[in-house]
């Protein structure tokens, strides 16, 4: 325990806060290993002696939000279904203990949430003031590695699913808003791309898809989008298509969908699903400003044609730029400006008319509190979901890093993100295991509340220089000009 001399130590709230908060995360680190080693000894004689031979103890440990716990548990060998010998720690497989390089699911989740907003380094540091645990930021990478891998697992299962037709989500709607985009992420080392066109980057996809729009709250002006999903990562276009529709169809009941609006830049990896029945495209209504504003120098020419861009003219407005084109024939550099935004609009002309403008698409009525609003929320949910975190500073990435960061901000943008983390990582205990944990955990609260015995003061003895007061020879003098420097615990003897 603390011992506090109000004479001679200076103290304040703060640094007594701490230090009880120490002493009391040691103490249940202890109390945990406490648990942990009786299960253990409740598990050898509970045991199928035959079957389970036990192989002795092996020392190990798990990080947590309270500090490390240490603890010894048992290893049994057995023979398996297959008729070979394998060893396993019955401890494990009751807790279901799936940790990641024996880290416990609390501990792994304050660190995804560190760095899905800030850096590995920065995350390290923030762990290690938050809780009583330090992890490097080599371990936070990691974790992230780990997780992002388990999600691409899970992906690859539902699109195996998907394929199948076995794949059917509880949500229901007549009509699914889906918007894509990618963002291009500076990459190092052999994922590097060479070439002047590239320029060292490498594209990643996202996509969102949602139902509609809500209000932010009751009375508000501000609405979100509802019931919104997403998915990321570096992948071709069919197998990014794949990723999407299955993605899709975990979360709404896809034979309940009659339209898709599909709203991109007009990349030819966004407009896959262009041919199937229902699905319509639509230009983003930002890129499309984009466009025209980095190619009409003439700010007045500019202002008309995104009038009539935005009222569906698209006739009228490849009309109005070949006018500009031959009005600035003159102009070589402005020439092909024009040309450029022309040929990008002919590309896309089936998505220059708003959705809701068109005849051949017949919305349905939206459902109580649910609004179909303007598309074009694919640039913040860019930022949100993608650039703030990744595309910040000076950062390079490697594939594997990017992609699985990604996976873990795109699930995170679903909301899903922690129970994906709390299932497969989870310490998962049924009502019978959790009776007998706290029987367990009575005991050792029994412990402690024990009257303990009365523990001797051993008090720091304090003393002058060696040879105080003696005459000084060179020997002597050399001895105190060491100590002058050092304490007696950091001297060695050779």
């Amino acid at each position: 325990m603390l011992e506090i001399n109000l004479n001679e130590n200076e103290i304040n709230f703060k640094d007594l806060e701490v230090e009880i908060y120490k002493l009391v995360c040691e103490e249940a680190c202890k109390i945990m290993a406490q648990i942990l080693m009786k299960i253990d000894d409740m598990l050898l004689e509970k045991r199928d002696k035959k079957e389970y031979r036990c192989k002795g103890k092996k020392h190990t440990n798990v990080k947590t939000i309270m500090g490390t716990v240490e603890f010894d548990k048992r290893i049994y060998g057995h023979i398996n279904s297959e008729g070979k010998k394998e060893y396993v720690y019955l401890l494990d497989e009751y807790l279901k203990m799936d940790t990641i390089g024996h880290i416990s699911t609390n501990l792994i989740e304050k660190v995804v949430e560190n760095v899905t907003e800030i850096s590995y380094r920065e995350a390290a540091k923030n762990i290690e003031s938050l809780t009583n645990q330090s992890i490097s930021h080599t371990t936070a990478w990691n974790i992230i590695q780990k997780i992002g891998e388990k999600i691409a697992e899970l992906e690859k299962q539902d699109i195996k699913l998907f394929k199948e037709n076995k794949l059917r989500g509880e949500k229901e709607t007549k009509i699914l808003f889906q918007e894509m985009d990618g963002l291009w992420l500076s990459m190092q080392g052999k994922d590097r791309p060479k070439g002047k066109k590239s320029r060292g980057k490498k594209e990643i996809k996202l996509a969102v898809a949602y139902d509609g729009w809500v209000k932010r709250s009751p009375g508000s002006n501000e609405y979100i989008t509802h019931n919104k999903i997403a998915c990321a990562g570096f992948a071709s276009s069919k197998e990014f298509k794949e990723l999407v529709d299955a993605t899709i169809a975990k979360e709404y009941n896809i034979d309940e969908i009659e339209i898709k609006i599909i709203n991109g830049d007009g990349a030819s990896w966004i407009k896959e699903s262009l041919g199937e029945e229902g699905v319509y495209f639509q230009l983003d209504p930002f890129h499309k400003s984009q466009a025209v504003i980095r190619n009409v120098e003439n700010k007045k020419d500019a202002r008309k044609l995104m009038k009539m861009l935005d009222e569906g003219k698209a006739e009228e407005s490849l009309e109005y730029i070949a006018k500009l084109m031959i009005e600035q024939k003159d102009d070589e550099k402005q020439m092909k400006k024009l040309e450029k935004l022309y040929n990008y609009l002919v590309a896309n002309k089936e998505g220059i008319k708003p959705y809701q403008k068109r005849e051949e698409i017949k919305i349905p009525e939206a459902p109580e509190g649910i609004e179909y609003k303007h598309l074009g929320t694919m640039e913040n949910n860019i930022f949100d979901t993608l650039a703030s975190r990744m595309n910040a500073g000076k950062m390079s990435w490697t594939e594997k890093g990017a992609n699985n960061l990604a996976k873990i901000l795109a699930l995170k943008t679903s909301g899903k993100l922690y129970s994906v983390v709390e299932t497969y990582f989870n310490v998962i205990i049924s009502k019978e295991k959790l009776t007998e944990i706290k029987e367990e955990i009575k005991l050792s609260a029994a412990d402690v509340n024990k009257k303990q015995k009365k523990a001797k003061t051993y008090r720091i003895q304090r003393g002058g220089m060696p040879f105080e007061g003696c005459a000084m020879t060179n020997s002597r003098k050399a001895i105190r000009e060491i100590l002058r420097y050092k304490c007696l615990s950091e001297l060695k003897v050779i």
